[in-house]
């Protein structure tokens, strides 16, 4: 199970990291020709392409020989190396270890952040005033994000600039960026190890700033000064907000990248919507060939050869009470770990029906073990077996 664990991981980690690359050298002329909503949508690729690698392929449902388990019986069990899962399941824990570490240090930067804040004063629906100048205009937190301006709001913008301002952040709520945020930084914490999705999650966060600002010159299409100009006025936050948006640093989204984006025209609507829908088709279909590129599972396993079954006094255990000197029969179909033992079982037929059978085959497959190969020579991991069970009597 660790081993499977660990595998998945990696096979993930790969094919994202494939498409994070690919990402990053299109995103800027997919920027040109369609418009930064869709270079900003881009980022849903790679995310897509991780997850299709958890997605197992099917296998064929062929049965298994049967197994007959007689009450009474001894059956000769294999002692495994105590230590022979040792360095996966090292592996698994560093991963963990990890993956708590860099959960603990984003929790730690949000609480600076919001520390930073002070007391908020509400100022209307969704928007707060901070008690200190250095802070804002940001968007905070991730399920309940709000807006936040800094103390001297008023006095340090006209009301053209806190317009577009407002409008700024209000379209990061609208279109739920705070969570997509949320949902990077948790990816980053879960792949911490992986030094390119760090990389997208940068990236991503500059891609989507840009789409917010052309959303913004969307609606006011005569402000692209003024709303240069807001940008370079704006006093920065210099503390990262990894749940939330702002307007960062030039260390974290580039200010010259963004006001170059001020001068160049917004695609027509048609284009934009291409672009999508470019971006949408290339998503589903890298995801799809993500998944068609895993290696082809195997049919199911029909001659597994067993280091270990269950014993009489595991019948004794498992065997239903009602049925004590009566035999029986059960399927249980179940997918094999790279240790050669039964996972994710469920019974696929059972007699008597209800009888009881079903689930005492279930309770008996911790107590299975094969061998990494089956007796056609090939090997078992990842694939499935469907095993018939002859529950039989110490009379039969």
């Amino acid at each position: 199970m660790i081993v499977d664990v660990l595998t998945v991981l990696v096979r993930a980690n790969l094919a994202a990291a494939v498409a994070i690359l690919v990402v990053t050298l299109v995103r800027r002329p997919v920027r040109h020709a369609f418009g930064a909503r869709a270079a900003y949508a881009l980022w849903i690729a790679p995310v897509l392409i991780a997850l299709a690698g958890f997605l197992p392929q099917p296998a064929a449902g062929a049965l298994a020989e049967t197994v007959v388990l007689r009450a009474g019986a001894a059956a000769a069990r294999s002692l495994q190396a105590g230590f022979a899962g040792a360095p996966a399941a090292g592996l698994l824990a560093a991963w963990r270890a990890g993956a708590g570490a860099a959960a603990a240090l984003l929790l730690a930067r949000q609480a600076r952040f919001v520390a930073a804040m002070g007391r908020l004063t509400p100022m209307g629906p969704g928007q707060f005033r901070a008690e200190h100048a250095d802070v804002g205009p940001a968007v905070v937190g991730a399920l309940r994000p709000r807006i936040v301006t800094p103390a001297d709001f008023e006095a340090r913008f006209a009301a053209e600039e806190r317009a577009v301002i407002l409008a700024h952040e209000t379209h990061h709520l609208a279109t739920g960026d705070a969570r997509v945020n949320a949902l990077a930084a948790g990816l980053q914490c879960l792949a911490w190890f992986n030094p390119l999705v760090h990389l997208a999650s940068h990236l991503m966060r500059i891609d989507q700033e840009l789409a917010c600002d052309a959303a913004v010159l969307g609606r006011f299409p005569a402000a692209r000064r003024l709303y240069a100009e807001v940008l370079l006025k704006a006093q920065l936050a210099t503390q990262p907000l990894p749940l939330g948006c702002h307007w960062p640093a030039g260390s974290e989204h580039p200010l010259k990248e963004r006001i170059a984006m001020l001068k160049s025209p917004l695609p027509t609507p048609a284009r934009r919507a291409a672009g999508l829908a470019l971006v949408a088709t290339l998503s589903l279909g890298g995801a799809c060939a993500a998944w068609a590129a895993q290696a082809p599972a195997l049919g199911a396993i029909t001659h597994p050869v067993w280091i270990r079954k269950p014993n009489g006094q595991d019948l004794e255990r498992v065997w239903p009470a009602a049925r004590k000197d009566q035999g029986g029969r059960a399927t249980m179909t179940c997918r094999v770990d790279g240790e050669g033992l039964l996972r994710t079982c469920a019974v696929v037929s059972e007699a008597p029906l209800d009888a009881g059978f079903g689930q005492a085959a279930l309770a008996l497959a911790r107590d299975f073990q094969m061998e990494a190969r089956s007796g056609e020579g090939e090997p078992v991991r990842g694939r499935e077996v469907r095993i018939p069970i002859r529950f039989s009597p110490p009379s039969n």
